[in-house]
């Protein structure tokens, strides 16, 4: 049977959901690094700086993910 074949909605689905709310994240990340700078009180601009550099990479590490297991699987193309 082939691979392209034998993979379900729900692999892409889950793939998709990951993506998505890696997307989300990301974004809030980018928003809250913005923020920080604003503050003027060094020890909230701190905190704030170093969860929102946490949230940005919990997303490009979310959305690394799916992109390399949608790599590897069009990458196979059947073969094995």
């Amino acid at each position: 049977m082939d691979t392209k074949h034998a993979v379900s909605w729900l692999w892409w689905l889950k793939l998709l959901v990951i993506g998505g709310a890696s997307l989300l994240l990301l974004l809030l990340g980018i928003n809250t690094l913005l923020s920080a700078y604003l503050l003027k009180n060094p020890l909230e601009f701190i905190m704030l700086f170093f969860s929102a550099s946490f949230m940005i990479l919990l997303g490009l590490t979310g959305l690394i993910y799916p992109a390399c297991r949608i790599h590897a699987f069009l990458k196979d193309d059947g073969k094995a």
